[in-house]
């Protein structure tokens, strides 16, 4: 897999694991602050019982992202402790092997769409990407955590050439909130969220999975 994967906008978590002098294993949950071409430097939460690994110290690099897990083999060449946090500096990854979560492979897509909840409240816009377990996109607009509990009625318009059994080529099925993100770098100033769909019938997911072959 590419060395890019660190960078997308897919991520939802990354950790480092790595076992420490006193032979302890270590899972640190990381964010990626600067990565060049010899060496990738990562940020994690400072704990009292830190203890700093050895120079070259083996590790393992798990990129969680809405499709899957990338995982890759590192070492940590140093590691420098601040008042809050820990900096790592790895070696940059030679290869990933991917684990697939889903049923199918996310691919970026911008169809319109509107959710609705049973109160009124609405959110509108364009798909980031699409797969037949659901959505996600981009938006300046705020989801309360009252709306991340319920379900909503999400409706997505598809391209009238491609749907031949969908009224005006909409989509419609309820649908629920999964997760959210930022990124400042390529996103300023929004929020990624992520929506499931809850009960898609098979002839849905079928029109979906032959609309995603054909992208």
């Amino acid at each position: 897999m590419q060395q890019n994967i660190l960078q997308s906008s897919n991520i939802t978590k990354i950790y480092l694991i790595y076992v420490n002098p006193q032979g302890a294993r270590k899972r640190e949950s990381v964010t990626l602050r600067f990565m060049d071409k010899k060496e990738c430097y990562f940020a994690g939460s400072y704990v009292a019982s830190f203890i700093k690994p050895k120079k070259k110290t083996p590790a393992e690099i798990q990129v969680f992202t809405v499709d899957g897990v990338y995982k890759t083999q590192v070492n940590i060449f140093n590691s420098n402790v601040s008042l809050d946090n820990v900096m790592y500096e790895v070696s940059i990854p030679k290869s990933w092997d991917f684990i697939q979560l889903r049923k199918s492979t996310r691919k970026e897509v911008a169809l319109p769409f509107d959710i609705k909840f049973n109160d009124g409240f609405e959110l509108s816009g364009e798909t980031f990407d699409l797969a037949t377990g659901g959505i996600s996109f981009w938006t300046k607009g705020h989801l309360s955590s009252i709306y991340q509990k319920v379900p909503c009625i999400l409706t997505l318009k598809l391209p009238d050439n491609t749907i031949i059994n969908f009224a005006n080529g909409q989509l419609t099925t309820e649908a629920k909130y999964v997760r959210e993100k930022e990124d400042y770098n390529t996103h300023p100033g929004e929020k990624l969220y992520i929506f499931k769909f809850v009960k898609l019938s098979m002839d849905d997911e079928m029109v979906l999975k032959n609309f995603l072959i054909k992208l």
